[in-house]
């Protein structure tokens, strides 16, 4: 059967397929260095629906959580009429009533609010935005859309993969995306209204009873609305259980988390798929690259992505620019991302991988209680992606002890 392909009429120097942090970030950077820079989304409004808990890290948290990274400042400052709280603190509740409180600064965003804003901070340094429009197959020269129930070809001379997990475009690209389950984690939340939380804590909760394979969370967005969910990765759920199973657990029986719940009411339903595998080996291709979720640049200790998304979509904004303007290699993208974030998303899978091994039982967490890794120190260096001499001594040990 043959399709008609309506030709959209215009080249472009650039097309980014998705608008989330990392396409709008590198459609704004490539727009105003002077590129012709075309940027799409499924969405028919750009942010709706959300998938995120919201958080994010304050700059000074950013500045040591990221050392290599330039130019923090210009990215971590959401307008405040995006912010919906700010929070001091983080607590860590872990199996067996154990609870380790951390301070950590950051703001809760209204996503729908904030991707509207980076977006349409891209069409100001003259990107073209469209919506409800569905990339569906890299072609010879350019990408293939759907629209309106119409397919067109749209010309571009270098194209980003933007579209989060499991990227269409990044597989259509050649690029080597993981596909074993343990690489993804899939969160599923409820906005909640009449919360009992004190809105300056971020609460995180570990355990294979309530978040096998990560964890679950209440993100406060105000004095009694917050964010509450559940991660699981699919090898460590129990046979016959469901996402919402877990996090009907989560809400009605967790010892803590179900008084902070107890009256609260759902406002909105979000679910979303995480990958924490780490970056992919090469996130180039020939005349197109991959950022942000899609590169797999999330923080896989936490399944973090909107921070390493600015950061790295302002890099391939530049790096594409430098390309066509300059004739730079594409793949000076890829060497610079890696030396400004490389380090810290590397330690960041180190400690999922030292998490799996704790946390796939209560059990084998309760062990490491008693040999003193449960700490303030040792979780802010968890946070802050650290890894020293005693990180590396308790690494080998649990892989040495628990490795398989």
């Amino acid at each position: 059967m043959n399709l008609h392909v309506e030709p959209l009429g215009e080249s472009y120097d650039v097309v980014v397929v998705g608008a989330g942090p990392a396409g709008s970030t590198t459609a704004r950077e490539a727009s105003s260095r002077g590129l012709k820079v075309l940027l799409v989304d499924r969405s028919l409004e750009i942010g709706v629906p959300d998938k995120c808990g919201e958080f994010i890290p304050s700059l000074e948290e950013m500045r040591r959580l990221a050392p290599k990274a330039e130019n923090l400042e210009a990215l971590f400052d959401p307008p405040g009429w995006c912010i919906i709280n700010r929070t001091r603190r983080v607590n860590f509740n872990f199996p067996g009533g154990v609870e380790v409180s951390i301070p950590f600064k950051g703001v809760v965003v209204e996503r729908k609010l904030y991707d509207k804003y980076l977006a349409m901070e891209a069409a100001r340094a003259g990107a073209e935005l469209m919506p409800n429009a569905k990339a569906v197959a890299l072609t010879p020269n350019g990408v293939l859309l759907r629209r309106f129930g119409q397919l067109q070809e749209v010309s571009a001379r270098v194209v980003v993969a933007a579209d989060g997990a499991y990227s269409l475009i990044a597989r259509m690209g050649g690029l080597p995306i993981p596909r074993d389950p343990y690489d993804y984690a899939v969160g599923y939340q409820h906005e909640m209204v009449d919360v009992e939380q004190d809105p300056a804590n971020i609460e995180m909760y570990f355990g294979e009873r309530y978040a096998p394979g990560t964890y679950a969370w209440i993100i406060p967005k105000g004095r009694d609305v917050a964010n509450a969910g559940v991660g699981v990765r699919a090898p460590y759920m129990r046979e016959g259980l469901g996402i919402r199973d877990y996090f009907r657990r989560f809400v009605e029986q967790h010892p803590k988390a179900s008084e902070m719940l107890r009256a609260a009411r759902a406002t909105a339903v979000k679910v979303g798929c995480i990958p924490v595998s780490g970056p992919l080996k090469e996130t180039c291709g020939e005349r197109m690259l991959a950022v942000g979720d899609a590169a797999g640049q999330t923080i896989p200790s936490v399944g973090g992505g909107v921070p390493t998304a600015l950061i790295c979509g302002r890099i391939a904004g530049w790096a594409v620019a430098q390309h066509l303007l300059e004739g730079v290699p594409l793949r000076r993208y890829e060497e610079e991302w890696r030396r400004q974030l490389g380090e810290t998303l590397e330690n960041s899978l180190r400690m999922r991988r030292m998490g799996d091994l704790l946390f796939s039982s209560d059990r084998r967490f309760n062990l490491a209680v008693k040999m003193g890794w449960v700490d303030e120190e040792t979780v802010m260096k968890v946070v802050l992606c650290r890894i020293d001499a005693k990180m590396r001594l308790m690494e080998g040990t649990l892989l040495r002890v628990l490795g398989r």
